[in-house]
């Protein structure tokens, strides 16, 4: 067990290596879509535990109607951005078409995004609009770092050598082009990326045989990489060839199912080639989709409107919730647990400690092993005096997930206070001690540790 934590201890520090040198080095910069507060510090958190000091490494944007200035800014001062996105936002929902229009304007641009499920369907539509990397929240330190590290390193060479080819090929110069991708595929056979783009120069070679041939060996080593099925579509079109552009956007379609818009092209190649029947499926199929994707748009512009009431009229911050909830109706998901969470908190604003643990209990219905619930019902039941019911519900968050704690020095603070409500004193200091690590400053943790350890030397 030391072997592996000593081999764990040895790659996140390559990851740290990696992410200091893409601030230090390569003119690096964070950007940070989101909405969630924790996400940001927990950022700053690592950078400043790095040493990396200079200002205006990460910038966190408030308003995704500013993103796109920020980021143009950004590659303006001679700086390499990475995006991290919310895969909901507030104001627009889904961001499947803004983590589009970014990587369309700013292909350099890297782009991670921050979501709540490993739902395959949605990485998969995720990754078709642009996205480089995926983090699921919560997340710790180390973790962060580690996907931090993988996101933000320097190409192989391998990758420097197929960029190079792709200059070429935007350039119209299909025998460089051609030159290098056979050099890569001598290095890397079974290199997906590098039959793509020696498909990219056979076809400006106008070689369009052995560059469908070369479309095909990427699907072959590689079966849930989207690019050369969609080349292979574009070829197909080019061709008149409509029974066959239809097969490959089945075959796009069966990997990645939740982009709407390809349903419709599905539908329109139907019609042309007399499936009336088939066409009205995929079309009510298509309609299906977009109208949850605008339902859970305004679902979350109710959601952003209850959070900005839920200090100063719990009340209606609760009703709007209700509503947001209302909108999703059968399609409530994992996604859908912060709003389960803003209702107990505006509920338990309202001194309705009990209400807001029916709610919790609802979310455990679609998430049973989300820790955060487990969490939120323990500050439930300890606000209602309830201790043992607290502690119970704290040490089931603790045993799905051990590095809870980790995420924030508040979070880690009120663990260590429930748990120093009974007989769980040491998961107690270990909380508070925690707290400190990530916050030396925090002074209630501070007086609460001091307390705990005198208590037990002192028991009488």
């Amino acid at each position: 067990m030391a072997f592996d934590d000593f081999q764990a201890k040895q790659r996140l520090n390559k990851q740290k290596a990696i992410v200091r040198e893409y601030f230090t080095k390569h003119n690096g910069q964070a950007l940070c879509l989101s909405d969630d507060p924790t996400f940001a510090t927990l950022l700053r958190t690592i950078i400043k535990d790095l040493a990396i000091s200079q200002a205006g490494l990460l910038t966190v944007i408030p308003d995704a109607s500013k993103a796109l200035k920020i980021i143009n800014e950004s590659f303006a001062e001679d700086k390499k951005p990475a995006i991290f996105i919310e895969r909901v936002l507030p104001t627009i929902g889904d961001t499947s078409f803004l983590i589009r229009q970014f990587k369309d304007t700013f292909p350099e641009l890297r782009i991670i995004v921050m979501t709540t499920t490993a739902d395959k369907d949605r990485i998969m539509l995720l990754h078709e609009s642009g996205a480089d990397n995926f983090v699921l929240k919560p997340i710790s330190a180390n973790d962060l770092t580690e996907k931090m590290g993988a996101s933000l390193g320097q190409p192989s060479i391998i990758r420097q050598l197929l960029d190079k080819a792709r200059t070429f090929i935007v350039k119209n110069v299909g025998g460089e082009a051609l030159k290098i991708t056979q050099k890569v595929l001598e290095i890397k056979p079974d290199s997906a990326a590098g039959y793509v783009v020696l498909g990219d120069a056979l076809r400006i070679s106008g070689d369009l045989e052995k560059a469908k041939l070369a479309y095909e060996r990427a699907c072959k080593y590689s079966g849930d990489y989207l690019e050369p099925l969609q080349r292979l579509v574009d070829l197909a079109k080019e061709a008149g060839q409509k029974e066959t552009q239809l097969e490959y956007l089945k075959r796009l379609d069966a990997i990645s199912p939740l982009n709407a818009q390809r349903k419709v092209e599905i539908g329109e190649l139907h019609i042309a080639l007399g499936n009336t029947e088939a066409a009205t499926q995929l079309f009510d199929t298509a309609v299906s989709r977009a109208f949850k994707d605008a339902m859970a748009q305004v679902a979350a512009m109710t959601e952003k409107i209850a959070i900005s009431l839920q200090d100063s009229d719990p009340v209606q911050a609760e009703k709007y919730l209700r509503q947001c909830l209302e909108l999703k109706g059968k399609d409530l998901s994992i996604d859908d647990l912060s709003t389960f969470n803003q209702l107990g908190i505006s509920l338990r604003k309202q001194g309705r400690w009990q209400d807001a643990i029916v709610e919790y209990k609802n979310a455990l219905k679609i998430a049973p092993r989300a820790e955060g619930l487990f969490y939120n019902i323990g500050m439930a039941y300890a606000e209602g005096k309830d201790y043992e019911s607290a502690i119970q519900n704290m040490q089931k968050a603790l045993a799905i997930n051990a590095d809870l704690p980790k995420g924030s020095a508040i979070l880690a603070y009120n663990m260590g206070m429930v748990f120093s409500l009974g007989y769980t004193r040491d998961k107690a200091i270990q909380c508070l001690e925690t707290c400190l690590e990530i916050d030396p400053n925090y002074e209630p943790a501070q007086k609460a540790l001091i307390r705990l350890k005198e208590s037990d030397k002192n028991p009488g």
